[in-house]
């Protein structure tokens, strides 16, 4: 066994850019080269290294450097971070935070700059009335090469999950399932497909597109397909979102005593993950739900 850490690095590296062997060694080595690194039992020569290296958005220094691991670190802690809140709705602070690292020397690198400029597009959207010209932005962040193009990576798809929201928001329905179907294609091209969150995202849009459509059957239809698919994987992200768009969809559908039911699962679900927005947003259209419905009762 070698001692350099490359494949270690690299193993890293690929995973967490939901890469697999396969599609990193296209073109530069064969897979069984790829394995015997990442396991430690041969050295890539410098030139293949510096190729896998640009493919992964890293230079051939990343390999050999102590101090990159804290620099990598801090860019996946600043991913997370800006992730986790917009996912909370908490655009404004994700905005500040966006808009002070892309000053940062750390996220000069095009897929580093990608992903910032995607969820800036995002903030922007929400904060503001501009929504042609946060989706201006987001087609930029699109337009960014950062990889082989027969490479699909989890923001790939988030970003087409994001121009899909977008245009659904603004009642472009067409060109949202467009991006959505776009998406769907995607994600069967990503080798371990049930793992990745944007399928989630795919399920829970495209419900929520066919709600606004009134398509509540395909919407509900959807939706149950989403929940199935993630108590498959062992897994609640999303699941509790998925449930409150299914019970929306039946409410909407006429089917008034399966919706509650679903909301309930809904707010369960929020309740044990902490998640108090959404727990709160929920139980506001339950209870009014659950009023009109008491009212077609009498």
């Amino acid at each position: 066994m070698l001692e350099w850490g490359i494949g270690e690095k690299l193993r890293d590296l690929r995973e967490y850019y939901q890469v697999s062997q396969r599609e990193l060694a296209l073109g530069i080595c064969s897979q069984k080269t790829i394995s015997k690194v990442e396991r430690g039992e041969m050295q890539p020569t410098a030139e293949i290294l510096q190729k896998l290296g640009l493919r992964l958005g890293v230079d051939i220094s990343y390999f050999f450097e102590e101090q990159e691991a804290p620099r990598f670190n801090y860019i996946k802690e600043t991913r997370d971070r800006i992730g986790r809140l917009i996912s909370k709705w908490e655009y404004k602070e994700a905005m500040g935070i966006i808009r002070e690292e892309l000053k940062n020397p750390l996220f000069r690198k095009k897929n580093h700059r990608k992903y910032l400029l995607w969820k800036r597009s995002v903030c922007h959207f929400n904060l503001t009335s501009e929504k042609e010209e946060a989706i201006e932005l987001l087609q930029l962040a699109l337009d960014m090469s950062t990889h082989s193009k027969k490479t699909i990576t989890n923001d790939d798809i988030g970003i087409y999950l994001s121009m899909g929201n977008m245009y659904s928001d603004i009642g472009d329905f067409e060109n949202a399932l467009t991006y959505f179907n776009t998406a769907k294609e995607m994600c069967k091209r990503i080798p371990d497909y049930r793992a990745s969150p944007p399928v989630n995202k795919l399920y829970y849009n495209l419900s929520l597109l066919y709600f606004r459509m009134k398509l509540y059957n395909k919407a509900i239809e959807i939706a149950q397909e989403g929940i199935k698919f993630i108590y498959e994987k062992d897994s609640i992200y999303l699941l509790g979102e998925l449930y409150y768009q299914k019970g929306l969809a039946m409410y909407y559908s006429g089917n008034r005593r399966k919706a509650l039911k679903a909301m309930e699962t809904s707010l369960f679900l929020f309740d044990i993950r902490d998640q108090k927005a959404f727990h709160s947003f929920v139980e506001t259209h339950y209870l009014r739900f659950q009023r009109l419905s008491l009212r077609h009762l009498n």
